[in-house]
């Protein structure tokens, strides 16, 4: 025991994701120094949040009903350095939290076959922008309900 954690069970912990991607690292993902490059995980991240929202159908319809943009705010990305040079990489995506004007998207990012065994998280946070006003519009209940279904069915584990 650590700190009242017990280390070996944390570590065991896995979660499940609703959206799974592999990418293979190529020469175009790496930076001069040979590892993977900030430029393709942000890529990496961006696909896996994107692949999220295709499964959000209420989340499109509203944004056509309520005339609104879709608006991404991407939190700090993990630095490419940190995952060395992988042949390729794992990356999940699902929702961790809704709130009444958005809801935030969690993306795992994990590399395989290389240099390093370490997973690394970044997140997203998506609202429906009004475009007269520009506030943040409710995404009310029913997105709520969808959301939660959403992360119900997630299979994946990274």
């Amino acid at each position: 025991m650590t700190g009242g954690r017990n280390v070996a069970t944390m570590s065991a912990i896995m979660s499940r994701w609703l959206v799974r991607q592999e990418h293979p690292v190529t020469e175009h993902d790496l930076g001069r120094d040979g590892a993977v490059s900030d430029e393709a995980v942000e890529r990496w991240v961006t696909a896996a949040h994107l692949a999220y929202l295709d499964h959000c159908t209420l989340v499109q319809q509203r944004q056509h009903e309520f005339r609104a943009e879709l608006r991404h705010r991407m939190g700090t990305l993990p630095a490419g350095t940190l995952f060395g040079t992988p042949a390729s990489v794992v990356v999940t995506a699902s929702a961790t939290e809704v709130r009444p004007k958005s809801f935030t998207i969690a993306v795992r990012i994990r590399p395989c076959g290389g240099d390093r065994d370490i997973a690394a998280n970044a997140n997203c946070v998506v609202h429906l922008e009004d475009r007269a006003t520009g506030e943040a519009r409710e995404l009310g209940k029913d997105i709520r309900d969808e959301l939660i279904a959403l992360e119900h069915s997630a299979r994946h584990f990274n």
